[in-house]
């Protein structure tokens, strides 16, 4: 039950943390309604790929818009970089720390969950990777019985 808490806390508050920091450039960047693509970044960053989708589209809006394509090229770029930190560095340590899972189990967990089972993964993987972890542990550690 920690690792379905810890995935789902993770996941909202990484979420959030890159919704506001992307949010922060498309300010900066002049991007037309910026306020209405920060909170479609922090709900799309829920749904993997789905803060992508909106950081690229505020891109391509602020060009269409007679934006300078600087500005677009910074949003795309600084959306990136936020991303992938986030994902792939921010995101399973806060899983693993609150799960009690290594953070190569917990990344393997998340990823590999999201491959087998999709987005219903992403919960059902550092579960299952918490399992085994507990299973392995008992068995490696059982106390062995005194004759």
């Amino acid at each position: 039950m920690d690792a379905t808490r810890a995935t789902v806390n993770g996941t909202v508050l990484v979420a959030v943390g890159e919704g506001l920091a992307i949010g922060a450039a498309y300010f900066v960047a002049g991007v037309p309604s910026a306020l209405t693509f920060l909170i479609f970044t922090i709900a799309f960053a829920m749904i993997p790929f789905g803060a992508w989708l909106a950081f690229t589209v505020a891109a391509i809006v602020t060009i269409s818009g007679g934006g300078s394509g600087i500005a677009a090229a910074g949003v795309f770029l600084w959306g990136s970089i936020i991303m992938l930190a986030g994902d792939h560095f921010v995101w399973p340590t806060l899983v693993s720390g609150s799960s009690r899972l290594p953070f190569l189990l917990a990344f393997v967990g998340i990823f590999g969950g999201l491959a087998g089972f999709g987005l219903i993964g992403l919960f059902v993987g550092p579960v299952i990777m918490a399992a085994l972890l507990a299973m392995w542990r008992e068995w490696i550690f059982r106390p062995t019985p005194q004759a």
